[in-house]
């Protein structure tokens, strides 16, 4: 039952908190999942509940009113190490109802359990705002910072790389935040979807974009992300190497470690098939009739995407090697810049080699949300060496699960170019 007030227990794992309209759910929530991805605008969050229907129909839960929930990494001294704060938008929900008699109320309580998706409210406000303006004479960074401004939030916008061409016009078509300033998708029909990233590039490199939990966008250049230090590194210990040193550093957010399996996926055949080794994109300058742009995928992948260390790639001799040119004629480009193909072409392949890797234990949750961030894969098995080293954080699938106190686990997927280094 939800209560009018939650009542404290002491715990040395995690404390969560669940607030809906001004009712405490806490002791009914028995899990929740946090999943951040480069893939979508924000953070997608699922909470499960086990209650009785009754309480979920008289109460009115179905999505007018705004979840708070609270996650605090308790430690031994009993003061919060780790603490978040979310308030939620409710998305969809999910539940079964049972046979009761004409009037259940009071009489009986059969609980199931109840799956409820949401979004974070302020990231949602401030990516699906709608955006329409004129631009002279003025830099990606002036026009993003200026309708950042006008929606209401802060940014922060990676120098590194960046595109700093003055554009002589842009029209912002009447659209989305989100959809004007994010990275190109090929499969997207969408003529204004990732419009500025599409038409002009804003890195020479792979763009990253996401608008965190509490309202503030990232836009980050990927490719120079693996130049700098690691935003955390996550060890796969061996089963007989001494390995009490890093169980020991575990807790402080930067040191990771896991026994578990690591998947691996390496799709560089794949990607030289479909984009071809050499790539002409035929654009149209408004001195001249058109212009050819040429580009080698090699190249592109070992200037402008997500190689670490090792820029060449292992692919089949037939393919890499192979005389096939694909040509590009459904974007005018702007002028003869190179930007946005290097851009476009660099996000396409620089996930050639992903790897998925499990976390458990009391995890201080922070870093593990920062997507588009460098991590660093360091392995104990001589073996698997070359696996290691750094790659970019696409994603995090963080899940907690009450069994007794609050268990949590984490699954991470990192990308870059190279398979080996």
């Amino acid at each position: 039952m939800p209560e009018k007030q939650k009542v404290y227990t002491p715990t040395r794992g995690y404390e969560l908190q669940l607030k809906i309209k001004d009712l405490d759910y806490s002791a009914d929530l028995i899990g929740v999942t946090i999943v951040s991805s480069l893939t979508t605008a924000y953070q997608v969050i699922v909470l499960n509940l086990l209650l009785d229907p009754n309480d979920i129909i008289l109460e009115d839960i179905f999505g007018k009113d705004p979840l708070k929930l609270s996650i605090k990494l308790m430690a031994q001294d009993e003061i919060p190490h780790d603490s978040i704060e979310f308030e939620l938008l409710y998305i969809t929900s999910e539940f079964k109802t049972f046979t009761k008699t004409q009037m259940s109320e009071g009489q009986q309580k059969d609980r199931t359990p109840i799956s409820i998706s949401t979004i974070c409210s302020s990231p949602f406000k401030i990516m699906n705002t709608l955006v329409n303006e004129i631009y002279i004479g003025k830099t990606l960074r002036e026009i993003i910072e200026d309708l950042s401004g006008k929606v209401g939030t802060e940014i922060e916008y990676d120098s590194d790389g960046e595109n700093t061409e003055v554009i002589d016009q842009v029209c912002i078509p009447p659209t989305t935040l989100y959809k004007i300033i994010k990275e190109y998708n090929q499969n997207n029909i969408d003529l204004f979807d990732g419009y500025l990233d599409q038409r002009f590039g804003l890195f020479n490199g792979v763009p990253g974009i996401f608008c965190q939990y509490d309202g503030k966008i990232y836009i980050k250049n990927l490719t120079k992300k693996l130049d700098k230090s690691q935003a955390f590194t996550i060890y796969q210990l061996s089963e007989n190497g001494e390995n009490q040193d890093i169980i020991d550093k575990s807790l402080d957010g930067e040191n990771f470690y896991t026994y578990d399996l690591i998947d691996t996926n390496f799709s560089g055949n794949v990607k030289f098939i479909v984009l071809a080794p050499l790539l002409k994109h035929i654009v149209k300058p408004r001195d001249t009739l058109s212009h050819i742009i040429n580009q080698s995928l090699s190249n592109v992948i070992a200037n402008y995407s997500c190689a670490y260390e090792n820029k060449n790639v292992d692919i089949d001799s037939n393919i890499s090697e192979s005389t096939r040119i694909r040509y590009y004629n459904e974007d005018t480009g702007y002028e003869k810049s190179e930007t946005q193909f290097n851009s476009r072409i660099g996000r396409s392949v620089s996930d050639l080699a992903t790897i998925s890797i499990n976390l458990e234990k009391n995890l201080p949750i922070l870093n593990l949300m920062n997507v588009g961030e460098c991590v660093k894969f360091n392995t104990k098995t001589l073996e698997y060496i070359d696996f290691s080293g750094k790659y970019i954080l696409w994603s995090s699938s963080i899940n907690f699960k009450r069994e007794g106190e609050w268990q949590c686990t984490c699954s991470v997927n990192l990308i870059r170019s190279n398979r080996k280094i």
